[in-house]
């Protein structure tokens, strides 16, 4: 089973003490400043809260201009972002504050350029846009702020993604889920997160949340939620900005090493919320046990015994204070509830917690309380939480509090389909992240061997096989209970087996529900992709989502009308794409549909084909973000033929990478 990795906070907030010239606003110091950037077109910033009814203004003085730097609402600090590659060398610059009523701030920074260093930040990919998805659908349900995207740090997690999965095995003492070695070891940028999100000139950073060994973006921001101080970081009320990176060794099944990286920023407090609860009132689909974390928040509090097992507990629940509103909890009263009947639990508060990871010292609980029920939660039911104690407000003085709310648990996982093609066995059903294959069967004189299970989206377990396989016994991670024993059956299609490169997607996408074959058992993947067939593809992938009227479309056969008709309503298809239902699509339509059916914008960093003047421009954009996040790659010439058509093989892993990206977050809480 998956389990969890630390979270760890590295970020100083520096504010000036009152009654100093510069007490009208809050601020960090500015940057870049005492770096070498690996970046050659620099963010200068300053981070500052004005006081309520003041204002703050910022010039750059650098490279002989006099800059006047805009204030970032976002960011809450004054930015402006280099337009123009730096070459290699050092700079000094200079950032004045102005506020009303008080003398100016004058920093002056000196920082250096690297050689090689990216000539400009990089544009969001898809990990950065679903974290940012993710993040503001729970943080909205909780009334805390909205985050932003920052491209540095975008930079900064992918680098450290790839050089935890290209040097763990190399340097298995020194590299740990945040740290770097010495500046031998291969992609070395910095030893903590925020000297790597100082390189590539970030705003703030220096927090960092990471999992590895899981090749799906969405569900490992979920497993984060899951837990308790890596929760709390990301709904810190601070938060402004993050970036999303992900690595992983080539591997045709997506279950190689792999590594997940969110770097984030934090400001001043935003928080509209005064206490937020997780999970919060009302919400459905949560899962019924605790799968671990480190640091553990149960050490010393649970039995020992319990500490090391999985499931370690039931789900926690949590409330948590506006820390800058509130200094200290005290709990007198905490129960979880189901019908009336008490749940056995644990406390965990700043009274009972004791940091026991010597790696990353000081996590503390904070102004935040958990309850961990002792046994995991039943599916599909219903719990009430109820907490009482005192607080003590920022003021000094303390005050009462009273929290009651309510949550219900997921369905339990359930198995519809057992089958084995290619060297890997699949296992189809729903809700299947809380199972495992746990033992198989053979038949005499066979030698089989089971990979590790990778787990895709709740609806679909993998695992690479050797030798036949006849039968699988799963099991419930979360209860230990036996599902069942199954029966390994044929492959869903005929013809797609080891000698297509596409095969696990194809099986991935109809696990998915994307496609589907043909009468006669077959899936043809070397048969180019119709107009038709891929808009169906994509349909579904949304969901199939019913149309107004009659879905009828004239030259479209019966089984993609409803796909069609929803096309144009949506605008993934417009009327001078060149759409036909019969034809093959050409390579630059169905990059610009898929990305249109996801919602994405167009890209405008051209990854630079070489036949790039050829591609029509109503889909340039289009190809160019598609190219860029690796969901549609060119040819080894450089090229990327823009009106080549796309066998259906190949566009089944174009769909699925994205739709393994991007997950509606009310599918995952």
């Amino acid at each position: 089973m998956r389990r969890i990795v630390p979270f760890l906070t590295l970020l100083a907030l520096i504010v000036m003490p009152v009654g100093s010239a510069r007490a009208s606003f809050s601020y960090y110091d500015p940057s870049p400043n005492g770096v070498t950037l690996l970046v050659a077109t620099p963010v200068f910033s300053l981070q500052a809260l004005p006081d309520p009814g003041s204002s703050v203004a910022c010039t750059l003085q650098f490279e002989g201009q006099n800059i006047t730097m805009p204030y970032d609402q976002q960011q809450q600090g004054c930015l402006y972002q280099w337009p123009t590659p730096l070459g290699p060398g050092s700079y000094t610059a200079t950032i004045t504050a102005t506020s009303p009523g008080v003398a100016p701030l004058v920093d002056t920074l000196q920082f250096s350029v690297a050689q090689g260093a990216l000539s400009s930040l990089p544009q969001e990919n898809l990990q950065s846009i679903e974290a940012q998805r993710v993040l503001d659908f729970v943080r909205n349900e909780l009334s805390l702020p909205s985050v932003g995207f920052d491209g540095a740090l975008q930079a900064a997690s992918q680098d450290h993604a790839q050089y935890f999965v290209t040097n763990q095995n190399l340097y298995p003492a020194s590299v740990s889920m945040h740290s770097e070695p010495s500046s031998q070891a291969s992609g070395f940028t910095g030893t903590w997160p925020l000297d790597r999100d100082n390189a590539f000139s970030a705003v703030a950073g220096g927090n960092e949340v990471m999992v590895a060994g899981d090749p799906s973006g969405p569900y490992s921001l979920q497993g984060l939620f899951d837990t308790t101080f890596h929760r709390f970081g990301l709904l810190d009320p601070t938060l402004t900005a993050i970036g999303a990176g992900m690595f992983q060794n080539p591997s045709t099944d997506l279950s190689g090493q792999s590594a997940y990286v969110v770097d984030m920023d934090t400001g001043f407090d935003q928080a509209t919320a005064f206490s937020w609860a997780f999970p919060w009132n009302g919400e459905t689909n949560v899962p019924i046990a605790f799968e671990g974390e480190d640091p553990d928040p149960l050490a010393n509090i649970a039995p020992a015994a319990q500490t090391q097992a999985l499931p370690e507990s039931g789900y926690p629940v949590s409330l948590t204070f506006d820390p800058s509103q509130v200094q200290s909890v005290a709990v007198s009263q905490a129960t979880l509830s189901q019908d009336g009947t008490a749940v056995p639990t644990y406390l965990v508060d700043a009274a009972t917690y004791e940091d026991q990871n010597a790696t990353y010292p000081g996590e503390t609980m904070g102004t935040s309380v958990a309850l961990f029920p002792q046994q995991p939660l039943q599916y599909q039911t219903t719990y009430t939480a109820s907490m009482s104690g005192s607080l003590t407000l920022a003021s000094g003085h303390t005050e009462p509090f009273a929290e009651t709310w309510s949550f219900t648990t997921g369905a339990a996982p359930v198995v519809t389909d057992v089958y084995e093609d290619g060297g890997t066995l699949f296992v189809e059903g729903q809700n299947l992240s809380q199972s495992y294959v746990s033992t198989y069967w053979f038949p005499g004189g066979s030698n089989p061997t089971l990979g590790n299970p990778s787990y895709q989206g709740g609806h679909l377990i993998t695992a690479p096989v050797t030798g036949t396989v006849t039968k699988v016994e799963l099991t419930d991670g979360s209860t230990g209970k036996v599902l069942g024993d199954y029966a390994v059956a044929a492959a869903p299609f005929t013809d797609t087996g080891s000698s297509s490169s596409s095969q696990y997607y194809v099986d991935a996408d109809h696990a998915a529900g994307l496609v589907q074959g043909y009468p006669d058992g077959t899936f043809r993947p070397d048969a180019a992709v119709t107009g038709a067939q891929a808009i169906a593809m994509l349909y579904r992938a949304m969901g199939s989502p019913s149309t107004l009227g009659d879905p009828a479309v004239a030259g479209v056969p019966a089984w993609a009308s409803s796909a069609v008709a929803w096309a144009y309503a949506q605008n993934v298809v417009l009327p001078g794409d060149g759409f036909s239902a019969y034809a093959p699509a050409t390579r630059a339509q169905l990059a610009t549909w898929l990305w249109r059916a996801f919602g994405l914008p167009p890209g405008s960093a051209a990854p630079g084909f070489t036949d790039a003047a050829s591609i029509p421009k109503t889909f340039q954009g289009y190809v160019d973000a598609a190219a860029a996040d690796g969901v549609v790659l060119g040819y080894p010439d450089g090229s990327f033929r823009p009106n080549a058509t796309v066998e259906r093989g190949a566009f089944a892993i174009w769909a699925w990478r994205l739709h393994a990206a991007l997950i509606s977050p009310q599918v995952l809480f």
